[in-house]
């Protein structure tokens, strides 16, 4: 899929929100965004949920599904630090 529809993109938006619910309070969760699956190298242009979180660990061990309403969900490491201006 080059090109997202429109009712795939509410579809992922709606996922978005559920996942966000899901996951907002967990500790080792930094940020949850809709992008691409950038080690998917098989589909790398593929639309997917992504949960950030600060250490290595599993879906499992967060509650994680493998999709929401059809849309992946996928881990990415990274603990990610407010920038200081100074």
């Amino acid at each position: 899929m080059s090109q997202p529809d429109a009712t795939f993109e509410a579809r992922a938006r709606q996922a978005h929100e559920k996942l966000v619910r899901q996951v907002i309070d967990h500790p080792e969760v930094t940020l949850v965004d809709i992008g691409y699956d950038l080690e998917n190298r098989a589909s790398p242009k593929q639309i997917v949920l992504r949960v950030h979180v600060r250490r290595p660990t599993t879906k499992s061990s967060l509650g994680l599904p493998d999709d929401i309403d059809g849309v992946p969900v996928v881990l990415i490491i990274g603990d990610y630090q407010e920038e200081t201006g100074d």
